[in-house]
């Protein structure tokens, strides 16, 4: 009877022994289940929460930028400065270095200039770019569905770019004495639908725009032109530094040999 006893006790503890450790390991598996997706849980309300409050700022947002698109010509052109300050800032130019916002020059008639943006190119040479908005006729043309008034307002928006246009080319950035201006000046459209509109309806605005020695840049190309300058300041620098190792090593060279 014992050994018949302690042979079902082996027999039992064989059977029973991996079944204990399998559902200890379920209740471990459960455990870590429910922690997990606990904190899951948490995090998941966390996002939510964020994304309720960004909800809110995107909407706070839109709502300031509908005021400044339909606002006074002021606010538009604070919007589109800042709209340029954040393409400057995101191109990889240092401020102070690289480029400067809101300086003051006078040309050689005494009149008192102040564009957006300077940027500085190596060599000495200077890029100016000034933020010009367009956007009152432009909105109106985007929630008018009647066509002739659409239409007004379409040719009123191509207006109001040539007249920028015009305006920015009487400023003769070029001739400030304190800048180094290359021949040409930046005039930046911050919204890409409103210069492609403008394009389309007056398909001579670019090479007009280039005869008055002004260069339409949208926030895209303007990107693009920011980034080639800056690879052109960094290569600068690595020459500047080669030419340093090359100069000092020559010097240690000399001094070796004497």
């Amino acid at each position: 009877g014992r050994l018949f006893t302690e042979k079902n006790k082996e027999s039992l503890e064989f059977v029973v022994n991996p079944l204990r450790e399998n559902l200890d390991v379920f209740k471990k598996k459960i455990e870590e289940t429910y922690l997990s997706e606990s904190k899951e849980r948490v995090v998941l309300k966390q996002e939510l929460n964020r994304l309720a409050q960004l909800n809110a700022r995107l909407g706070e947002e839109a709502e300031n930028l509908t005021n400044a698109l339909s606002g006074q010509s002021q606010v538009q052109g604070a919007w589109g400065e800042m709209i340029l300050e954040t393409l400057l800032e995101q191109s990889g130019l240092t401020k102070g270095v690289h480029y400067y916002t809101q300086l003051s020059s006078g040309n050689h008639d005494g009149q008192k200039l102040r564009p957006d943006a300077v940027i500085r190119l190596p060599e000495g040479k200077d890029v100016i770019i000034d933020s010009k908005v367009s956007l009152t006729a432009y909105r109106l043309h985007c929630a008018e569905p009647d066509k002739t008034l659409n239409a007004r307002h379409i040719k009123a928006h191509v207006k109001s770019v040539r007249s920028h246009v015009k305006e920015l080319a009487s400023k003769n950035y070029y001739d400030l004495t304190d800048f180094n201006s290359l021949e040409y000046v930046l005039m930046f459209v911050p919204i890409e639908g409103a210069f492609s509109l403008a394009v389309e309806k007056s398909q001579n605005l670019v090479t007009d725009s280039l005869a008055d020695n002004v260069v339409i840049v949208t926030p895209t190309t303007l990107l693009l032109a920011l980034k080639t300058i800056e690879n052109i300041w960094r290569y600068e620098a690595q020459s500047q530094n080669a030419q340093e190792i090359a100069t000092k090593a020559g010097m240690l060279y000399d001094k070796f040999v004497g």
